[in-house]
C-alpha cells in the first residue's frame, strides 16, 4: 500500500523521480506542494484505488499531510 500511495503522490504533485524516491512515510506533503486542490485529486485516487469512500470530515490537508497519515485515512475506511 505504502508504495502504491508513493506513487499516486509523485503523480499527483509532479514529482521528479529524486523527489518521488526520496518519499518516506513521514515526508511532510504539504512542502512538495500538497494544497487543498491536490487533496480532492488524491482523494479521487485513493477513493479509485483502494475502493474507499472519504467522508467530508476527512478532506483536510492535515489528514493527508504525510504518507503515513494516508495510510490511517484508508485503514480507517477499510476496517
Amino acid at each position: 500500500m505504502e508504495e502504491r500511495l508513493k506513487e499516486i503522490i509523485a503523480e499527483v504533485l509532479e514529482l521528479d523521480e529524486e523527489a518521488a524516491a526520496g518519499l518516506t512515510a513521514d515526508t511532510d506533503l504539504t512542502e512538495l506542494g500538497l494544497d487543498s486542490m491536490t487533496c480532492v485529486e488524491v482523494v479521487v485516487n485513493l477513493e479509485d484505488e483502494f475502493g474507499v469512500t472519504v467522508e467530508e470530515e476527512d478532506l483536510a490537508v492535515e489528514n493527508m499531510a504525510t504518507i503515513g497519515k494516508l495510510i490511517e485515512l484508508i485503514e480507517k475506511y477499510n476496517a
